[in-house]
């Protein structure tokens, strides 16, 4: 018999229903909804309709003279050499750049665009919006898109904000915006700002009689990181599905810090440790977190144009000329894109089409690296969860926990999103989509 009568221990619990009730609304867990693996920021005045075939097509145009076949991505990447993982690889990055070559699309009209006189940057605001509906109307636009208008800072608040309105305005049109947007607010220094354009957006909202649309904050001052408990907050008292992502500005935050040109870059210590703390003031609370960009581009030099000899050390091939700055390039987005892998960083953004190869390499390389271990060690523990949770604890050769649990599901879904995985797969391995979903934390009827 127990020591402890029940309402003695009702009594003295009590005081933590209205914890429980706070903590639950504040970490509600992973929105369950696919993630980006990066976000593609074009300046405004470059926009058109066709702008994702555009840049799929320069990517494959790029991948067919420098990545010609799984051996030369793979070196030109830093990637497994292994055909095992190259094969698949370099098939991936193909079928990525035709299929889905950008995930997600941010038109520009701050930093990548600059100050312009006025009425060049109304004109281009709206154009962007215009071109935008257009490739709606043609089927041609990623999974979610919006802009980055300029800051809230005095200088340039008006002008932002003028943008942002005409620009939503086009946008809207008669019958609403196409879905997927999504609004980046940069160089935030302060939790008010966010308050501030929450007020600001669902004016022009209701004015527009459009929903709610979602945003995203730029931490990118040192201020900011300082005020992430209070910006989250912010964003958290603004409910479900407002402000859904911190993404780190890498060369402003740590120009900031007085960090020098050559080694800024998002695997700096000073950057990681910002991102670090964005992870754990969001963690549970459905605000994603995403890297910084590599400012070196994958852009053919002189030198490129004349073909090279070429050598083998070890398993992989390393070319002497051809292709020198554009391998040089990829080497380093996709060491850097690995990198927020380990980190548990998911989604970081892109400047130029040639990033795309070395995206969907160094993602499809991290997805595979460990895919079959994830679906044994997940089919294990879904096995044994369905008997006991004691049994769970131990499956068989590695102990995992219920949050093992969810991060291996995490895995699979990646990979599912990715299209490295399929149905006949999933079978082969005991699992199907429900189990995966549930143990993941999607929605279970989720595709």
């Amino acid at each position: 018999m127990p020591t402890l009568p029940t309402d003695v221990v009702a009594r003295l619990t009590a005081a933590l229903a209205p914890i429980d009730t706070a903590v639950i609304a504040r970490h509600p867990g992973d929105p369950g909804t696919r993630q980006p693996v990066h976000t593609c920021y074009l300046p405004a005045d470059r926009m058109r309709p066709d702008i994702v075939l555009a840049w799929g097509e320069a990517a494959r145009e790029l991948l067919a003279a420098r990545g010609t076949d799984p051996a030369r991505l793979a070196a030109a990447t830093g990637g497994d050499p292994d055909p095992v993982i190259a094969e698949p690889v370099h098939a991936h990055v193909l079928h990525a750049l035709t299929v889905e070559p950008l995930q997600d699309l941010r038109i520009d009209l701050e930093d990548g665009y600059g100050v312009r006189m006025d009425d060049t940057e109304d004109a281009d605001a709206v154009a962007a919006a215009v071109a935008l509906r257009a490739a709606a109307a043609a089927d041609a636009l990623p999974a979610s898109y919006g802009l980055r208008m300029k800051s809230l800072d005095p200088a340039l608040r008006d002008r932002g904000l003028r943008s942002l309105d005409l620009f939503l305005t086009a946008l809207a049109g008669d019958d609403g915006p196409p879905a997927g947007l999504v609004l980046t607010l940069p160089k935030v220094s302060a939790a008010a700002q966010v308050a501030v354009f929450a007020d600001l957006l669902a004016e022009l909202e209701q004015r527009l009689d459009i929903a709610p649309v979602p945003f995203e904050v730029q931490v990118e001052t040192p201020a900011a990181v300082l005020a992430l408990p209070a910006l989250v907050e912010t964003g958290l008292a603004l409910g479900p599905g407002r402000l859904v992502g911190l993404h780190v500005g890498t060369y402003d935050y740590s120009a900031a810090l007085g960090i020098t040109a050559a080694h800024q870059a998002s695997d700096h210590p000073a950057v990681e440790y910002a991102t670090t703390l964005m992870q754990l003031v969001t963690a549970g609370t459905g605000i994603r977190v995403a890297d910084g960009s590599s400012n070196l581009l994958p852009i053919e030099s002189p030198t490129d144009a004349t073909e090279g000899t070429a050598t083998t050390e070890g398993t992989a091939t390393v070319e002497d000329t051809a292709g020198r700055g554009v391998h040089r390039a990829w080497r380093r987005h996709a060491e850097l894109v690995r990198r927020a892998w380990y980190r548990g960083i998911y989604q970081g953004w892109d400047l130029h089409p040639g990033q795309l190869v070395s995206r969907h390499a160094a993602v499809a390389g991290c997805l595979l690296a460990g895919l079959d271990e994830a679906l044994g060690r997940l089919s294990s523990y879904a096995t044994a969860y369905a008997t006991t949770y004691a049994t769970a604890r131990h499956p068989g050769a590695v102990a995992d926990e219920p949050a093992t649990g969810r991060a291996l599901a995490g895995h699979v879904l990646r990979a599912l999103d990715a299209g490295l995985l399929d149905d006949a797969s999933l079978t082969a391995a005991g699992l199907d989509r429900v189990t995966v979903n549930r143990f993941g934390g999607r929605p279970v009827a989720a595709g």
